[in-house]
């Protein structure tokens, strides 16, 4: 198992909140913070490292934001 850094970047902070997840593989951890970037209308972007090596970069479009007026 490998231990990821998640960076999710939140409508509500001008800093991201900085997590980690446990995987098996690349690919399962991306697809683990793909559902966490999903999980709140707050978030818009989420970056994926393992040590220093960027593994993913994800943001949702404009159509997945929710309005803030």
């Amino acid at each position: 198992m490998n231990i990821y850094v998640l960076y999710i970047h939140d409508d509500r902070y001008t800093v991201p909140t900085v997590d980690s997840l446990s995987a098996s593989s690349d690919e399962v951890a991306a697809y683990l913070m793909e559902n966490r970037l999903g999980s709140s209308p707050h978030y818009f972007a989420a970056e994926l490292w393992l040590d220093e090596r960027l593994i993913a970069r994800l943001a949702k479009t404009p159509d997945q934001t929710r309005c803030t007026g």
